[in-house]
């Protein structure tokens, strides 16, 4: 029995339940349950690695997912294919714009799990985004720079499998991990010359 609670201790992520005795003027005690939640070293590893990096590129994602709803709520009123076309292009130049060089100012890993969360909060991966909105062509050229730099575009995210970011986001959400949604745009300027210490808000 010893063994099968070891056993059990070490799965992840796994349940147990704790147990609280509530005493009643000396009759049959009662167990108020309480649910802790207890992970392995692996997914202690995962989180403290991932934290930061959610941390860091989580804002953009929102961001993006904020900047497609207006450009849908834009698009929704308006009947004309030319007029639809140019506001999506207008919007996409704006979203490219704020977006260059952040990303090219991130590790491969920040852009990898960036692509994540783009997804998550948007429900279409970059890929669909840029498809949509700027046609194959440019999705197909954008897909191979990609590749160039070791990111997947095409990255669609998957609550189950991705279940040390959603802890993450989740401990976010809660409270838990102090967070700052702003979103930092750095130009040319700042890219290349990172020790550039002004940088500017977006709005």
């Amino acid at each position: 029995m010893k063994h099968l609670f070891i056993l059990l201790l070490f799965l992840s992520p796994i349940m147990v339940i704790g147990q609280e005795v509530v005493h009643q003027n000396d009759s049959i005690p009662q167990f108020v349950s309480s649910t802790v939640v207890v992970h392995d070293k692996e997914f202690l590893r995962l989180y403290r690695l991932y934290k930061p990096r959610v941390v860091k590129v989580y804002p953009y994602a929102l961001y993006a997912a904020d900047l497609l709803d207006q450009m849908n709520n834009n698009l929704a009123s308006i009947k004309k294919r030319r007029k639809r076309k140019k506001i999506s292009k207008k919007s996409y130049q704006k979203l490219k714009k704020e977006f260059k060089y952040v990303i090219l100012n991130m590790y491969t890993t920040e852009g990898q799990v960036l692509m994540k969360l783009i997804s998550r909060e948007t429900g279409m991966t970059v890929y669909e985004i840029i498809t949509k909105y700027r046609g194959r062509k440019d999705a197909a050229m954008f897909n191979l720079m990609g590749k160039m730099f070791e990111q997947d575009i095409k990255t669609a995210y998957n609550r189950k499998k991705e279940y040390v970011l959603e802890a993450i986001i989740r401990d976010i959400e809660s409270g838990k991990i102090k967070f700052d949604d702003t979103v930092v745009k750095i130009d040319k300027e700042e890219h290349k010359n990172p020790t550039f210490n002004s940088l500017s808000v977006i709005d």
